[in-house]
């Protein structure tokens, strides 16, 4: 009894320890694997949750904002339910997730709000930059259109000066003119050019505005903007027209409130600044948002550590119950195999000390990592239960094994993903980068043809024409008297054909500048009796020769005061009548005008030039419209001509938003219409010209020494002192100065600071230095572009009278040699008005100050003479700075820099001071682009210099068409 009690006993109790210790186990497995679930879940939406936060703050629509918001919203409710509904919702460690869930709502929340705002203030913002864009594009519109007025008050006021038919006003009418020329309409031209210029600065500004990304640099633009409308609004107050004064003061009003500091609340910077500290916002929010995700993760990361911890506690409990057990029954054993130790022995090791081995042996693998061992419980004890248990606690740790290694499965493959956008991007933007330079390589070869074309076609016109007009000039001052028939028509033919040539070259650079796109409307306001009476007057005298009547037919319902463009209308009707002129051989011709109907302001007129000659085919009707095209091989052999008149006619019409149509019968005649609208204008509307300057008699005659390098400013010099009375010799560098000073006595000298070699400050002090004090005191007038306060008084600390800066006017020039001789001290003469101008491009008249200053004569031989230097001098420079010979290449800079400011080249000038500056600094990049820049500005300078030749030197009827 005592050998079966002792083991049954130990036994009992080792059985009733065992079982509490079985179902303590169970309890812990069975609620950690849910919450190990559950913590995955967590982990989970947290990582959705950082992902879709980005896409929220990126957003720029509302709808998007909302779809996104929600999403996010709807994702943290989900966390929230799903923790309140887990059974260790109460458990320690659940408030921190709670808190972790609320704050990540919270933060989104802020988000959303910002968002919003930002979305908001980016909607006021472009609603702003629209209006005030707008209104800019009307202010420049207006700016265009006053530029415009301007330019053809000041051409017609100078073509009034040089009229021949006997109508020219009197001679001390037309210098009161000229003053009013020089002194107010070439300087209101300046003033309107500023504000366009001004203007487009302003557009381009409100243009960057959403681009901006940081404070500094908006606050810059925005100092920029109100810097450029401040001086907008002084150039808004020198408009004449109260009425455009009036409307443009409020347009740039729109502006200022929409743009500049200082201004109404609610502008496009102020809300540019709340955007971006707005975006600054949602960048903190975004980290903030991240931190508090990853909280979330950490607090349910912490709370499955918790279970980890409880089973593993329970683990050991087992371990420890058991062992006690163990122990418990070997003494038993002993003690009971001292009694039957052949009985107790094989029961006790057979039933129990086996299975619990086993049982030990397998959860040491277990805490050694070793999950690959299977454990299969045998029986339905209290052991086989452990068993049963540790078996789950063994497949709950292999699937949180395959949930970790799923997890960083997952983790590369997102890295792969990243990667291979990341190389996508890099490709496209390779490939990018890649079209974008060929297109750029493209535009640069476009731009060199259009430039090349335009070169050719100015030094085409100028070699050309500049024999032609010799030859022409000659044959026009060919005195006819005691000549025979003979001679006298073969005189007359020989100048019906160079007129002819001059024709045919005129049309081609006509049709080239309708084919580049260079035309637009010169509005003006004019007298359409005025043009139609001069159309007639030109062209009469060869109608009369041929015996045809020309006459015109003008409505009464026409009136006589229009506003439109006057030239391309008088070009138009000039090939017109003049075609109808070459092919009418008897009738007449009549040139009418009527109207024929009115659109809003705008008179509907129809000018009919018909004639009763040997008319066109149908077939033709249509063709004759196109370039170097005629009706015929027949008619292009005996009548002449390109082809290109009724091309560029055409052209002319559709640019002036017209339209040019005929109708025709062979051997009966032909009518061409003109059909175009025309605004009623009002006569005190058409400007009058101005006067030419006229230099004051000279009291005394003085001799004056011109020391000047470059050809075209002695002659310019030379040409001003001789119009004022004086006599003039000119040399080219300092050295010969002090040679000619020491041979014949002079009353001034003009000195250029810039010379080669000796230098005209040098050269002064070395005058200054003289014994002979006849030599040493004369009055010595310094000339220079260098107008800077310091570089003048190093020039007068020299021993210099006075200085006069270029470019030289004669008013200036005047002034300062009246000065020296009255011993009035040390005087500064900058530039007039009329040579500040703003630089841009150098294609309408150039010559219009040369011809006010220097008269026809001087200014053609000037133009020319330039127009060669540029041609020989340009290569040079370009061969200078290729060779990094930059001394050579700033002086040929400056050379020509002095002789382009004689003409109305403002563009040209500052691109020349520019390289000089460049050259001297010896800045590579900065020169290489001037130099690229220079071509253009010179290409277009002959291109201006070219056709303002054509006008003063052409034959009689081609002048006055143009």
């Amino acid at each position: 009894m005592a050998i079966a009690g002792l083991p049954a006993l130990s036994g009992l109790l080792g059985w009733f320890e065992l079982r509490q210790v079985a179902e303590s186990q169970s309890e812990v497995f069975e609620s950690t694997i849910p919450t190990l679930s559950e913590m995955q879940h967590f982990a989970e939406e947290a990582a959705r949750i950082v992902a879709v936060a980005p896409e929220l703050a990126a957003v720029t629509r509302e709808t998007d904002r909302r779809e996104r918001a929600a999403y996010l919203h709807s994702h943290v409710l989900a966390l929230t339910q799903r923790l309140q509904q887990s059974v260790y919702f109460e458990a320690a460690g659940a408030e921190d997730l709670a808190l972790a869930i609320a704050k990540v709502s919270g933060h989104i929340s802020v988000l959303d709000s910002i968002v919003r705002n930002r979305i908001a203030l980016s909607a006021r913002r472009d609603h702003g930059l629209r209006e005030a864009l707008s209104a800019t594009t009307e202010l420049l519109d207006m700016a265009d259109t006053l530029v415009a007025n301007a330019q053809m008050a000041t051409v017609a006021v100078i073509s009034s000066l040089y009229e021949d038919d006997g109508t020219a006003p009197p001679q001390g009418a037309r210098f009161d003119t000229l003053d009013k020329l020089v002194e107010v309409d070439l300087f209101q031209l300046g003033l309107m050019f500023e504000l366009r210029s001004l203007t487009a600065e302003v557009g381009l500004s409100l243009n960057q505005v959403p681009a901006i990304a940081d404070l500094e640099g908006l606050n810059a633009l925005a100092d920029y903007i109100r810097v450029r409308t401040d001086i907008v609004q002084r150039r808004i107050s020198a408009i004449r027209d109260p009425g455009r004064a009036e409307q443009a003061t409020e347009l740039l009003r729109t502006i200022r409130n929409l743009t500049v500091a200082g201004f109404p609340q609610g502008n496009t910077v102020t809300l540019s600044a709340a955007i971006l500290e707005l975006n600054s916002r949602i960048g903190s929010e975004q980290a903030d948002l991240r931190v508090s995700a990853g909280a979330l993760g950490f607090a349910a990361e912490r709370l499955a550590r918790q279970s980890e911890v409880g089973a593993v506690s329970a683990m050991s409990k087992v371990m420890t119950a058991m062992r006690t057990t163990q122990q418990r029954d070997i003494w038993a054993g002993i003690v009971a195999l001292l009694m039957s130790f052949a009985i107790l022995w094989l029961y006790i090791r057979g039933s129990i000390s086996r299975r619990l081995d086993r049982l030990s042996f397998h959860m040491a693998k277990l805490a050694d990592g070793d999950l690959n061992r299977a454990l299969v419980p045998e029986g339905r004890d209290e052991i086989a239960a452990m068993e049963r248990a540790v078996e789950v606690f063994r497949r709950q740790a292999i699937e949180n094994r395959e949930l970790e290694l799923a997890r960083r499965t997952n983790e590369e493959e997102l890295r792969r993903h990243r990667n291979e956008l990341q190389e996508l991007v890099n490709e496209q933007t390779t490939t990018l980068r890649g079209e974008v330079a060929a297109h750029a390589e493209a535009r640069s070869r476009a731009e060199a043809a259009a430039r090349a074309k335009a070169e050719f076609l100015a030094m085409m016109s100028h070699e050309i024409r500049t024999p032609m007009n010799g030859l022409l000039g000659m044959l026009r001052n060919f005195r006819l008297e005691g000549l025979d028939v003979d001679q006298t028509q073969k005189i007359a033919a020989a100048r019906a054909s160079g007129e002819n040539l001059l024709t045919i070259l005129n049309d081609i650079l006509d049709y080239s500048k309708a084919q580049s796109g260079e035309l637009s409307q010169d509005v003006s306001t004019f007298s359409i009796m005025d043009l139609l009476s001069s159309i007639t007057a030109i062209l009469k005298p060869g109608a009369s020769e041929k015996n045809i009547e020309l006459r015109t037919n003008i409505s009464e319902k026409v009136p006589d005061i229009l506003i439109g463009d006057r030239g391309k209308l008088r070009q138009i009707l000039f090939n017109l009548v003049s075609n109808a002129l070459k092919f009418t051989h008897e009738g007449e011709i009549v040139l009418g005008l009527r109207v024929i109907g009115r659109e809003a302001d705008r008179l509907l007129l129809a000018f009919d030039v018909s004639d009763t000659g040997k008319g066109i085919s149908p077939d033709a009707l249509e063709r004759i419209f196109d370039a170097f095209e005629q009706e015929d091989s027949q008619t292009a052999r005996q009548y002449g001509g390109t082809g290109l008149g009724l091309a560029i006619s055409r052209k002319f019409a559709h640019a002036i938003g017209g339209q040019l149509h005929v109708e025709s019968t062979p051997s009966v005649g032909s009518v061409f219409t003109l059909t175009a609208g025309f605004a009623v204008g009002r006569a005190e509307d058409i400007d009058t010209a101005p006067s030419d300057w006229r230099p004051v008699p000279a009291e005394r005659k003085l001799r004056v020494l011109v020391v000047e390098d470059n050809k075209i400013n002695q002659m310019v010099a030379q040409s001003y002192v001789e119009r004022m009375g004086h006599s003039v010799e000119c040399v080219e560098s300092g050295e010969r100065a002090l040679g000619r000073l020491k041979e014949g006595p002079f009353d001034a000298v003009l000195m250029d600071v810039d010379l080669p070699g000796m230098s005209g400050v040098e050269a002064t002090r070395r005058i200054r230095s003289l014994e002979d004090p006849f030599v040493r005191d004369i009055a010595i007038i310094g000339i220079s572009a260098h107008v800077q306060d310091d570089q003048i008084d190093s020039h007068l600390d020299a021993g210099m009278d006075c200085f006069v800066a270029k470019p030289v006017s004669p008013e200036q020039l005047s002034l300062a040699l009246l000065s020296v001789m009255n011993h009035e001290g040390a005087k500064v003469f900058r530039s007039s008005p009329q040579a500040k101008r703003t630089e841009g491009s150098d294609r309408c008249d150039p010559l219009v100050s040369a011809l006010l200053d220097l008269g026809q004569d001087t200014a053609l031989t000037l133009a020319t003479l330039f127009i060669d230097t540029l041609d020989a001098d340009l290569p040079q420079l370009r061969h200078a700075a290729e060779g990094g010979d930059l001394p050579r290449c700033a002086s040929i800079a400056h050379r020509l820099k002095g002789a382009a400011g004689n003409f109305d080249l403002s563009g040209l000038v500052a691109c020349l001071e520019r390289t000089e500056t460049f050259a001297r600094r010896g800045a590579g990049p900065e020169l290489r682009e001037s130099l690229s820049e220079l071509e253009k500005r010179a290409t277009e300078a002959k291109v201006a210099i070219t056709s303002a030749l054509d006008g003063m030197t052409g034959g009689a009827a081609i002048r006055a068409a143009r």
